[in-house]
């Protein structure tokens, strides 16, 4: 019979009490027996160099070098001295149990070899899986750990087959999880294959266990890992623990329903380099205690891929208390079906402190849907909706109860012929709003709108093709200043000289002068409409010497209207078409009007002090001007002109608005 080896492993050393701690055994001399007290010693032994022994010495460090045992003979007690003997395996041996006191500590790591393992692991392997209900074996090797205070199981290459899920479950006791780490060797080359309907992995009771390096492969309702929080008192399923280097595989199947992971109540833990692929959902967070909020887990480079009809990528739902204080950083998403969310948060209690951070998502129906929650954070690179759904699609939705959320995106990408609500706040709480910022998007020709609150913070949203973009959405650089002031948006104008409620008289035009009033506009956006008030109408208008255009801040006109001889010989509010529509940055611009007539046009304005209203201002970049060289005794307003020459000494501040 061929003897087993011995020593110089990992473990395989000589501690010793010191003071109330352990300490190596440094020289200790170890004999070998065959039974745990008393019995008969080994001394057939042999050391490295085949030299017959009767005992193994530890080098300075406690360590035990390696040697041979007798023949036949897999697994001895070790004494060290101590007040008790310590089983230990052969390498590649069968397992044993024990220890104490002065004892020698062999085994670290249980290896579980598959039906399909090298024919050296399988020797090696302390558990052998045969292709049928290998969770039997799996699961012996976890709960074997466990009952010593915690290991490592280390899977083979090759696949197990699981007709029921692998267990790993705590203790409810922080200062005894019975941690485990289930490893494998690689995320490609050890595969869990559950069976239809059956979950691959499910944790409870406070445990603490790390997984990874393998796969999962899930069918029908199955999940990959899920987790269940105890039910009374502290009410976490895990906590302190690790997933890393996993890849969940749903094979592609559109009519599977299950979840990638599906974890209610995780606690403090994290989740790195981990690919969801192929699956109907891909990772729920669920806070389902009324006891306690979990959270505070972080999820890092990370892949969710999911198929078929309404599934959700990222799912965050707190029914009862609140999820919160997760942060997902580098994750992409994507879909392979119609009427798919990105990224959910909902749930009665609503989900809190969220934060995403350089997150790609693809494809989906709906991007971001914040039900129900607050202060959640979206910083995002790419997105963009799905490309076979031309209509429906929505980019960022907040519900009545969601408040205080901030959006932004390096790139929201709108294709050719698709129409996307962008925005859709039906927040209700206005003393926290939710804010959109830094968006740009990529229009390439689609119909952009959107729909907010009053309350709502729009700021810094770019574009750098504007044709299809409701009007207000643009925001460069400020912000909307908010309640409490009346903007030209809320009477559907872009901007205007000033609010028309604070009109105090009216001025009749002379006629042949130009006169001009300053518009701030904020955003970019285009301009189509003039609009004007006249109190008097214009008796015997010139025809075809009555206009109103825009002068760009260089005195370069940009559009002009028709002939407004027919439309200014009533009063009343006018608004005005222009011949074409021009489009415009931020920056000011300048109404102008001129009218020719036996009675010219009367207007409503402001303040009649030019010295009030151009305070600070010269004739280059005056609020309001009349005539000036160039710009008097027209028919028509000039194709450009010398701002700097205009007239500011006399002035009519007349109200004018665009949109």
């Amino acid at each position: 019979m061929a003897r087993s080896m011995f020593g110089a492993g990992v473990a395989d050393f000589v501690v010793t009490p010191s003071d109330g701690l352990w300490a190596v055994g440094a020289g200790a001399t170890v004999t070998f027996w065959d039974s745990a007290d008393a019995g008969t010693q080994y001394t057939d032994l042999l050391d490295a160099s085949s030299t017959p022994i009767t005992s193994v010495t530890a080098d300075e460090f406690g360590a035990l070098p390696r040697f041979s045992g007798p023949d036949g003979v897999t697994g001895m007690w070790a004494d060290g001295g101590g007040t008790s003997r310590a089983w230990m395996d052969a390498h590649g041996g069968a397992t044993g149990g024990g220890g104490g006191g002065g004892a020698v500590f062999t085994k670290l790591i249980r290896v579980v070899a598959s039906a399909t393992a090298p024919a050296d692991v399988r020797a090696a392997a302390t558990y052998l899986c045969d292709g049928t209900a290998d969770q039997v074996q799996i699961q012996q090797a976890i709960d074997d750990a466990q009952s010593e205070g915690g290991g490592i199981v280390q899977l083979s290459v090759g696949r197990f087959n699981l007709t029921a899920p692998l267990q790993i479950n705590g203790t409810a006791n922080e200062d005894n999880p019975l941690s485990v780490t289930i490893q494998g060797m690689g995320e490609w080359a050890t595969i869990l294959k559950p069976s239809t309907n059956v979950n691959g992995i499910a944790i409870s009771n406070w445990a603490q266990c790390h997984l990874e390096r393998f796969g999962i492969e899930i069918f029908g309702s199955g999940n990959g890992i899920v987790s269940t929080a105890v039910t009374t008192t502290d009410t976490r399923s895990f906590w302190d623990s690790s997933f890393r280097n996993l890849r969940i595989n749903g094979s592609y199947t559109s009519t599977n329903t299950g979840w990638g992971m599906d974890l209610s109540m995780p606690f403090r833990s994290v989740f790195e380099n981990i690919e969801v692929e192929g699956t109907r959902n891909g990772i729920r967070l669920l806070n389902d205690s009324t006891v306690q909020n979990a959270g505070d887990c972080t999820f890092t480079r990370m892949f969710i891929e999911i198929v078929g009809d309404g599934g959700t990528a990222i799912h965050v739902s707190s029914p009862s208390n609140n999820m919160n204080q997760n942060n997902f950083d580098m994750v992409e998403a994507g879909a392979n079906g119609p009427n798919c969310t990105g990224i959910l948060i909902d749930g009665a209690s609503g989900g809190a402190s969220q934060r995403f951070w350089g997150t790609n998502l693809e494809q989906f129906k709906t991007l971001v849907n914040v039900v129900n929650g607050e202060s959640n954070v979206f910083d995002l690179n790419y997105v963009t909706c799905d490309n076979d759904n031309v209509t429906g699609n929505k980019a960022f939705i907040c519900g009545s109860n969601a408040y205080g959320n901030t959006f932004s995106s390096k790139w929201v990408n709108v294709p050719s012929g698709q129409t996307l609500t962008i925005i859709e706040d039906n927040n209700t709480t206005a003393n926290v709003p939710n804010v959109f910022e830094r968006i740009r998007i990529e229009n390439n020709g689609g119909t952009i709108n959107y729909t907010k609150q009053n309350s709502t913070v729009l700021r810094e949203i770019t574009a750098f093709n504007i044709t299809g973009i409701q009007t207000g959405l643009l925001r460069y650089p400020v912000a909307d200043p908010g309640v409490g002031i009346v903007q030209p948006s809320d009477h559907g104008l872009i901007s205007w000289t000033f609010d028309p409620a604070n009109t105090i008289d009216v001025s009749t035009l002379a006629s042949g002068t130009v006169y001009m009033a300053a518009v701030r506009v904020r955003e970019r956006t285009t301009l189509s409409n003039i609009s004007i008030y006249l109190s008097s109408a214009g008796v015997t208008l010139t025809a075809g010497q009555n206009f109103a255009g825009i002068y760009n801040s260089s005195g370069t006109r940009l559009a002009v209207t028709a002939d407004q001889a027919s439309a200014w010989a009533s009063s009343g509010a006018k608004t005005m078409a222009l011949a074409a529509p021009v489009a415009v940055y931020p920056g000011t611009y300048y109404i102008a009007l001129v009218c020719n007539a036996t009675t010219p046009i009367v207007v409503s304005r402001g303040s009649g002090n030019a010295g009030q209203v151009n305070i600070g201002l010269t004739a280059g970049t005056a609020r309001y001007t009349s005539g000036g060289t160039g710009w008097v005794t027209q028919t028509s307003l000039p194709a450009s002109g010398t701002l700097a020459n205009r007239g500011i000494a006399s002035i009519i501040s007349f109200w004018a608005a665009v949109s």
